[in-house]
């Protein structure tokens, strides 16, 4: 048999490590890919998450600024040993071996992200830094690994963010349906597929936080107590204040064009403090606060669609993942503003919600595997192509002392 008809025969499996804005915890997915790009099957076999232990989640959500150079040194191994054991654990659970994986494709955490550039002397630098490295992983697991996806798109000059678009794109595509692909997770983000599209006609985009104004506010009114809205029960006892969510769409990010993304360092901790700083000054309530950040996020991701989306196509659905899928209050205050969409989780179409992102970077792995370029909204807006991540062989099961147990 010639190794092209083997890799006909055989389908690529690839495991994906996604721990995102929130800071919370690691999505791990495995998934089987078929076929050729762009017209890749993908079909899901298996996801888990796993919460941060307390002491990484509070290291991770202090400042970029608060953090010395040995913290981020070490954050860099630290996490790349847990993403390697929960790798290995969720293997475990599906019944699959390591030698049965043929890459993984790592985010890593991001700790700071910087697409329009920061001052350095008298010149203006892009960066983005994302800790959990790739070398530990494939070290600590056997398995071929991809990580450092962002910064080939920034060296184009792109945004480095979103990335699953193109993954989007390979599930969601349809000759009879326009669709928006919706993540809210700390920062939400879309995917617009129109009917019939082709990769480079897709539009994606950060539309603003999702969850972590929302988590952050949690946790500070809780005295650390609660870190989310538990099915949006705090949410549900309180009345949006209009005022305050006019003010809140008046930051500058929403006057920006796409393409565009963001982060922590716009919406994070700082933000979320000053905000409810004024709104307890006002008087409103802890339940008023949160129902009032949950609209807030609703109606910005509408004013988004409406005005990046809507001249465009008209999404006959709209397949919302992330852990705001979970939060009814969410969900109702976009149906209430999408009436002539369908609403609906991303189980309706077997993506899993939870981890959605965890499947896109195992796709993406998959696409610097076989030298694919991945940052197709890049292309889209005339940049050039460019192969996301970076390898990191594994010659098998070889982890160092440090890495076991």
């Amino acid at each position: 048999m010639t190794k092209q008809s083997r890799s006909r025969s055989k389908p690529f499996v690839a495991c994906g490590v996604m721990s995102g804005t929130s800071r919370d915890g690691i999505d791990v997915a495995i998934i089987e890919i078929g076929g050729r790009y762009p017209r890749n099957r993908i079909r899901h076999i298996h996801s888990e998450d796993y919460r941060y232990p307390a002491s990484v989640r509070q290291l991770l959500m202090k400042e970029p600024e608060a953090l010395a150079l040995q913290d981020v040194a070490g954050m860099r191994f630290m996490l790349g040993r847990l993403f390697g054991k929960k790798v290995l654990k969720t293997l475990e659970h599906a019944g699959l071996k390591p030698a049965d994986v043929d890459c993984i494709g790592s985010h890593g955490q991001t700790l700071l992200h910087l697409p329009g550039g920061a001052k350095m002397g008298w010149r203006t630098v892009s960066s983005t830094l994302q800790v959990g490295s790739g070398a530990v992983i494939a070290q600590v697991t056997g398995i071929t690994t991809v990580s450092d996806f962002r910064p080939a798109d920034i060296a184009v000059g792109g945004e480095g963010a979103p990335l699953v678009p193109v993954y989007d794109y390979a599930t969601l595509r349809s000759s009879k349906k326009s669709r928006i692909a919706l993540n809210i997770g700390g920062i939400a983000n879309l995917t617009a597929v129109p009917r019939g599209a082709s990769p480079e006609q897709i539009v994606a985009f950060d539309t603003g936080p999702g969850n972590c104004m929302i988590d952050a506010a949690v946790s500070l009114l809780t005295g650390g107590e609660a870190d989310y809205d538990w099915h949006g029960e705090m949410a549900r006892r309180g009345e949006p204040n209009e005022p305050e969510m006019k003010r809140f769409l008046k930051h500058p990010y929403f006057r920006r064009k796409p393409p565009k993304s963001t982060g922590w360092e716009e919406f994070g901790v700082s933000y979320t403090q000053s905000v409810l700083e004024r709104m307890l000054s006002k008087g409103l309530s802890h339940s008023t606060i949160i129902r009032t950040l949950t609209e807030f996020t609703c109606e910005s991701i509408a004013l988004a669609i409406r005005r990046h989306v809507v001249p465009l196509m008209n999404a006959d659905e709209v397949i919302v993942t992330g852990g705001g899928s979970r939060n009814p209050v969410l969900m109702e205050g976009l149906r209430t503003r999408f009436p002539e969409s369908e609403v609906m989780t991303g189980e309706a179409l077997a993506i899993p919600s939870l981890t959605r992102e965890a499947c896109a970077f195992a796709y993406l792995g998959y696409l610097c595997i076989k030298s694919i370029p991945a940052n197709i909204v890049s292309q889209s807006n005339g940049l050039a192509p460019a192969i996301l991540g970076a390898i990191h062989q594994s010659q098998g099961l070889c982890s160092p002392p440090w890495a076991r147990g």
